[in-house]
């Protein structure tokens, strides 16, 4: 995933030079900030049941460069929170509630259509591959018990288990482990109105992000982020 990371940064500086070196002068940079809703799939199939999603925050550095007069790259980077709350009911009454919460700094280059409604008012849609990597997040934990209930707090930790299947390979439940590195798809669309814009974007996560070992219920799982963000761009 590092390569696919360096690789990508290098497509970046790549095209944003093959931009430059055509002439393209409209290619405009910003900044953007906004909302997020996010979830973790829990199944091969790409299941969300049991969990819940989670509002969280993104915001960043955007780009867009023209390629002639009907495409464009848009890329930047985007420092953005993902997650989910997921419960685990026991038969003995008690309750337990994981709220994940991983930041990750994310690279997207997207390739975008245009379509112009006038000279100031323009609409794009368009998809591609992102790359992250994971810079740190809270795990949060809440255990119900009858009239009880207790909150703990604890930093996530980038590695190999999973924090959601209430397993105990590391002698903590719920230990909030992650890969660090991530790797998906974007599906993007927005409108610009001169340099104010607004973007919309929904992200399919394809890393197992928690693969945890062959032994657990993990083995049959696969934990991917599903993000959809909406944010207010302004271009300088």
């Amino acid at each position: 995933m590092k390569r696919k990371l360096i690789i990508g940064a290098l497509a970046l500086f790549g095209m944003t030079g093959f931009a430059h070196a055509q002439g393209f002068a409209d290619a405009k940079f910003g900044v953007k900030a906004g909302w997020n809703n996010t979830n973790i799939t829990n199944g091969r199939e790409g299941n969300l049941d049991d969990s819940k999603s989670l509002n969280s925050f993104n915001a960043g550095v955007i780009g867009a460069i023209p390629l002639g007069s009907t495409f464009e790259i848009r890329t930047g980077l985007d420092l953005t929170s993902k997650g989910t709350e997921s419960s685990t009911a026991l038969t003995n009454g008690v309750k337990t509630t994981y709220k994940v919460n991983p930041l990750y700094l994310e690279l997207p280059v997207n390739v975008a259509i245009m379509l112009p409604f006038n000279d100031k008012v323009k609409a794009y849609i368009g998809a591609g591959p992102y790359a992250a990597v994971g810079l740190g997040g809270k795990l949060k934990t809440t255990v119900e018990t009858g009239s009880t209930t207790t909150t703990s707090s604890q930093n996530i930790k980038w590695g190999n288990d999973n924090p959601l299947d209430g397993s105990d390979r590391n002698g903590t439940v719920g230990s909030g482990q992650f890969k660090r590195f991530d790797f998906g798809a974007n599906i993007i669309g927005g409108l610009d109105f001169g340099r104010v814009g607004v973007h919309a974007q929904y992200g399919i996560g394809l890393t197992n992000t928690a693969p945890g070992g062959s032994n657990d219920n993990n083995a049959n799982k696969s934990n991917q982020h599903r993000a959809i963000g909406v944010s207010g761009v302004f271009y300088f």
